[in-house]
């Protein structure tokens, strides 16, 4: 038998030590142990190695059930631990997942249940440096913020540990063949229908072959940035927040909006973000643009929906954000969705006001069959949304609140929550398609022109 890599072994049990989450008073850990070359090398290195806090291994395996072979797979691992004096969690999932997502969902609540039920402290998966550069990479290419580019966490609550992220596929099988360990191959990892497979067979050699040869260790390295800067931000995001005069309920989250607009644009940004997250709100680019430009410019008693249900309003110098009833206005809840523009252009899109479908479109190339405004007035990004009790709409012969133009039109009450109307950042009404346009963003000869158009559901009037 050939003498094992001990070199990795040494490193293991350093890492072990330096990230201090198994403490050396030991304690009870559960290895995700699917049968595969990074579990096998895993689950041996907290059994055999020398020197580890003392430690009661265990170890559980899922069959997804996903495709042929695996139920041998799930024999292989009972004996594996038998035959190691590991204790197992073994089971079978009693319908097979969809996908991977799902896979992944079922799997990840399997191995908290097993947790519990073993009395462990940690969940331990063999997710290592290969995995971490092309989850990096797969992130990349679907647009990720810096959370995303940080890649896999070291630990996860409740309590996920993944001791080999510093090491290398390479090394975890120079150690198995020392070590002359088997272990199973799962077919589906050369398969060309999942995508990360896409980027761990194909993209990343092409890019090592043509582009850097580094590219691996560039993208582990990517991550360990991103970290300390998402590290960072987490550190200062407490005195930020002090500086805003937060307040608190259970259902809304108050700041001053002086000591807001003081801040740097990016920081408002990623501190809007951070607070619509605390009432379920959750901020793209382009709802984080909706707020911020909101916050900078709405008069007090204005509001508007953000994404994820959540409303932002402005009481006199104080920025409030609260947990969503549908509507700004805070009456019943309807089906509604708004279309946001976030800048002059090309586009269409489908909302719902009321519970009534309705096509959005604008163009800064030709009438689309509805209106044209001004863009140098405009205040970016423009709303297509449901009307709110006390919107109000600059006429020539004065303003005029939204009810009174419903009700002079003859507009049935049920019908005015159907019919969208378009709003800018700053809460101003600037038209409501059908009835009436405001005065405020209409275009001079010399201005650049917007065009917009809204296709209402039939059911709308």
């Amino acid at each position: 038998m050939s003498r094992p890599d001990r070199s990795l072994a040494d490193r293991f049990r350093a890492a072990l030590a330096e990230d201090g989450v198994i403490v050396a008073g030991g304690g009870r850990v559960l290895v995700s142990l699917s049968g595969g070359l990074d579990s096998t090398v895993l689950l041996h290195l907290l059994r055999f190695t020398p020197g580890l806090p003392s430690l009661e291994v265990h170890a559980a395996h899922l069959d997804h059930r996903m495709r042929p072979g695996s139920a041998e797979d799930a024999h292989w691992v009972r004996g594996l631990a038998r035959a190691w004096g590991v204790p197992l969690v073994s089971r079978a999932v009693a319908r097979p997942p969809a996908n991977e997502t799902e896979a992944r969902r079922v799997r990840y609540r399997f191995l908290e249940e097993a947790r519990t039920g073993t009395g462990c402290q940690w969940i331990v998966t063999a997710h290592h440096a290969d995995d971490q550069a092309e989850t990096v990479a797969y992130r990349m290419l679907r647009g990720t913020g810096l959370a995303g580019l940080a890649g896999i966490p070291r630990t996860r609550e409740p309590g996920l540990y993944r001791p080999l992220l510093p090491f290398w596929k390479r090394e975890l099988a120079a150690y198995a063949s020392a070590s002359r360990l088997r272990h199973r191959t799962d077919p589906t990892n050369r398969s060309a229908e999942i995508p990360r497979n896409v980027v761990r067979r194909e993209l990343l050699p092409l890019a090592e072959e043509r582009v850097a040869p580094g590219a691996r260790r560039a993208l582990h390295r990517l991550a360990r940035l991103a970290e300390e800067e998402s590290r960072l931000w987490d550190a200062v995001l407490p005195t930020l927040l002090a500086g805003l005069s937060v307040r608190r309920t259970e259902e809304r989250v108050s700041f001053s909006r002086h000591a807001f607009l003081q801040c740097d644009p990016l920081v408002r940004a990623r501190l809007i973000r951070e607070l619509a997250a605390e009432s379920g709100a959750n901020l793209e680019a382009r709802g984080t643009a909706l707020a911020s430009e909101f916050a900078s410019s709405a008069g007090s008693g204005r509001s508007i929906d953000l994404p994820g249900g959540a409303v932002l309003s402005r009481a006199y110098e104080r920025l409030v954000i609260a947990r969503g009833t549908g509507t700004a206005g805070g009456r019943r809840p309807h089906d509604s969705r708004f279309v946001a523009v976030p800048a002059p252009g090309e586009g269409a899109a489908e909302g719902r006001s009321g519970g009534a479908a309705f096509l959005a479109r604008w163009s800064i190339r030709g009438p689309v069959g509805g209106e044209g405004l001004s863009i140098p007035a405009l205040r970016f990004p423009i709303l297509f949304r449901s009307w709110r009790p006390g919107d109000r709409i600059r006429l020539p012969a004065g303003t005029r609140k939204l009810k009174k133009v419903f009700g002079e039109a003859r507009v049935p009450r049920p019908a005015r929550a159907r019919r969208p109307v378009l709003a800018d950042a700053g809460g101003r009404i600037l038209w409501v398609p059908g009835l009436a346009r405001s005065v405020e963003a209409r275009p001079a000869p010399q201005d650049a022109i917007l065009y917009v158009g809204v296709d209402l559901d039939d059911a709308t009037d």
